[in-house]
């Protein structure tokens, strides 16, 4: 799965951070098709657990400041993604392949992003029009 402009959500930075969480999961894709030992599986699997923690915080922050009136859920839906990065880790250590980590990030990524992201980008864009037209720093 390749960055494409159409997961674009019109807000640059949170679209930036997007398209590194594709670079992380381009890194584990290459990782598990050259079938790589897993401690390097896991150094990779542990980079985009840590860009995703923060990218999950910078989009609470967002939503916090904006007043996102669905943000309850919203941040919910991160702690359960949190909760499912630590256990792919977990299993990773345990089973020594990670078949299911591609596939588990491009069906997050495809439903979270596309649509509740989204979601909070049309707010954003409708109630500060001024934030999602900034350039990111």
């Amino acid at each position: 799965m390749k960055w494409d402009d159409s997961f674009a959500i019109g807000i640059e930075a949170i679209d930036n951070q997007h398209k590194k969480i594709f670079e992380h999961l381009l890194a584990i894709e290459k990782s598990v098709a050259k079938r790589d030992p897993w401690h390097i599986l896991r150094f990779f699997l542990g980079q985009m657990s840590e860009y995703m923690q923060f990218h999950l915080a910078v989009e609470e922050a967002l939503l916090e400041i904006v007043g996102y009136p669905d943000r309850g859920s919203h941040c919910d839906s991160h702690a359960r993604l949190v909760d499912q990065i630590a256990s792919l880790e977990e299993k990773l250590k345990q089973s020594a392949t990670g078949e299911n980590l591609v596939g588990f990030f491009e069906d997050w990524f495809v439903r979270h992003v596309l649509s509740n992201d989204r979601e909070y980008a049309a707010y954003v864009k409708r109630e500060f029009p001024a934030l999602a037209e900034r350039q990111a720093a």
